[in-house]
């Protein structure tokens, strides 16, 4: 199956050509590309990154010829460790109830998660819902282990960097909101 083509049709260097050169230029797009954000040095995150390395392989050489208990006692439980816990004046419907094929799932907040601040965050209300929100409205929000209620104040930045309060949500833009 391999026929050449015998009527002479230049046409069909041209397009490969054409072709090379547009593979050309997009090779050098690229080049330039990784050029300029490629570059070698590294940033905060991956200095960062390499000093916790350095600090765990000093904490895993320090703690290696410790007994398991001695480990707990400075560094706390590790990823993969079985503990056992137990959980006193359990109902007992959760008893009678309990299922081994379904996990009980245990979470905790971390120390700065327990205390009490403002967060922002950027949203835009959902084309499905139908009535768009209003600054002062509670809300339920659910945000990893946690889930409340709160009110939030709905904004927009302006190009000179201040928080314009907005009585509602924009209806095809996100904006910004405050909650406590």
């Amino acid at each position: 199956g391999g026929e050449e083509d015998d009527s002479g049709d230049p046409r069909g260097t041209e397009e490969d050509e054409e072709q090379t050169k547009r593979l050309d230029k997009k090779r050098k797009l690229k080049e330039m590309f990784n050029a300029e954000y490629d570059d070698g040095e590294g940033t905060y995150f991956h200095d960062l990154k390499e000093e916790m390395q350095k600090q765990a392989q000093l904490n895993r050489a320090e703690f290696d010829d410790q007994d398991d208990e001695t480990r707990v006692q400075y560094e706390g439980f590790r990823p993969g460790m079985y503990i056992r816990v137990e959980i006193d004046n359990v109902p007992f419907e959760f008893v009678a109830n309990f299922d081994s094929c379904y996990p009980l799932i245990l979470g905790g907040l971390g120390t700065s998660e327990g205390n009490i601040g403002y967060l922002q965050m950027r949203l835009k209300k959902h084309r499905w819902h139908k009535k768009i929100l209003k600054t002062r409205d509670p809300l339920v929000f659910s945000l990893g282990w946690r889930r409340f209620q709160t009110i939030p104040l709905y904004y927009i930045e302006d190009h000179n960097g201040r928080h314009r309060l907005l009585k509602y949500t924009p209806e095809h833009m996100h904006c910004s909101a405050t909650i406590w």
